[in-house]
């Protein structure tokens, strides 16, 4: 299937993503930069894994398509870094959630 040039929406752990009509070429260039290898790195021992990259997904913003601010991941990285996001996420909803104003004791005026 060849890719026309139209605008894409891809589904991401923060909903809908637009891409730009140079998606593919972003993808050929970040794929050659890190030589199809994942980019994903422990900070801690600054070793690299080892497995195939196979998505190109977005390290920061979702809306920035810079060549920096894209990653070349394994299947399995690129899914362990949804599940953070995803949780980061649900964490943060459960915290901005308003207070509950105090009960008082049932009693109805």
């Amino acid at each position: 299937m060849r890719y026309s040039g139209e605008l894409l929406y891809v589904s991401g752990s923060q909903g809908l993503v637009k891409l730009p009509r140079n998606w593919n070429r972003l993808v050929r260039k970040v794929m050659r930069r890190c030589g199809r290898r994942c980019e994903w790195e422990r900070a801690d021992f600054l070793v690299r894994c080892t497995r195939e990259a196979a998505l190109v997904v977005h390290a920061g913003k979702k809306d920035d398509h810079s060549l920096d601010n894209l990653l070349g991941l394994c299947t399995w990285h690129a899914a362990r870094k949804a599940a953070l996001e995803w949780e980061a996420s649900r964490f943060v909803a459960i915290r901005v959630r308003p207070p509950r104003p105090p009960d008082e004791g049932g009693k109805k005026s």
